[in-house]
């Protein structure tokens, strides 16, 4: 009997080994993707709770440095590496065919390095404009990891796989439907929503409209460029969303 999803989601998106049989259809791992963020973020908040404990300037600039890189270190880079391919492909590919075929290099090239460069200094000095903001602030550690997993469901059940041969993300995307990125909001907003400390659903709008149209953008860029997306595009639409939120909950 196959199982339902979230050990496969965990299996898929981070470097935790859950125990579980694998889904029987790729798709159904977007319902979890939102569970997945939320681990994930209850990582990055506990971590930022103890190291920012001392309160100085210092200690929030190394939190922001310790979250980014746990970030990285559970998820494997698995979604830098798309960035990366993606910056590559789009900075240095005049056609679908070319691009595509720079984004399949696993060699890094000058825009992919200034990309990842960018981001992750872009998120480390955001996480530390948040734990700078003081310890309530820290949820925001918890909120956006499931969001950002929510908007890559959204944006995998959006589109149309763009290579001719489907690898295991043409899989996944080719047996999306509309109601996997549905029931993915359903599970990452509601739960959120009711959880949120009193004052704060503007706020919380505010960083999801920022997310939601990082997510658009990606997704017109790409299916505009390469008539649809790819696992690099997948990747990087969860790391932009998550870095352009954090920037969000940082500027709030």
């Amino acid at each position: 009997m196959k199982g339902l999803g979230l050990a496969s989601a965990f299996r898929t998106l981070t470097i935790l080994k859950v125990p579980g049989r694998d889904c029987g259809k790729q798709a159904t791992m977007l319902f979890w993707f939102p569970v997945v963020g939320c681990v994930l973020g209850v990582c990055c908040w506990v971590l930022a709770y103890i190291v920012s404990y001392s309160e100085s300037p210092v200690s929030f600039f190394v939190c922001g440095a310790l979250v980014t890189a746990l970030l990285a270190w559970l998820t494997r880079g698995f979604h830098l590496d798309g960035l990366s391919d993606m910056a590559d492909g789009f900075g240095g590919g005049w056609t679908k065919e070319r691009t595509l075929e720079i984004m399949k290099d696993s060699r890094t090239g000058a825009f992919g390095v200034i990309a990842l460069a960018t981001l992750l200094l872009v998120k480390t000095a955001s996480i530390a404009a948040i734990c700078a903001a003081g310890r309530p602030t820290l949820v925001w550690l918890m909120i956006v990891p499931v969001l950002s997993r929510m908007l890559l469901a959204v944006q995998t059940s959006a589109n149309r796989y763009a290579r001719p041969v489907p690898g295991t993300a043409g899989i996944l995307v080719s047996e999306s439907r509309w109601y996997h990125g549905f029931v993915a909001c359903f599970v990452a907003i509601v739960p959120t929503v009711l959880l949120l400390p009193e004052g704060w659903l503007v706020k919380f709008c505010l960083v999801l409209a920022c997310g939601a149209l990082m997510t658009w953008y990606v997704g017109w860029k790409s299916r505009r460029r390469l008539g649809g997306v790819t696992g690099d595009i997948l990747g990087a639409t969860c790391e932009l969303c998550e870095a352009s939120m954090l920037v969000a909950a940082a500027l709030l």
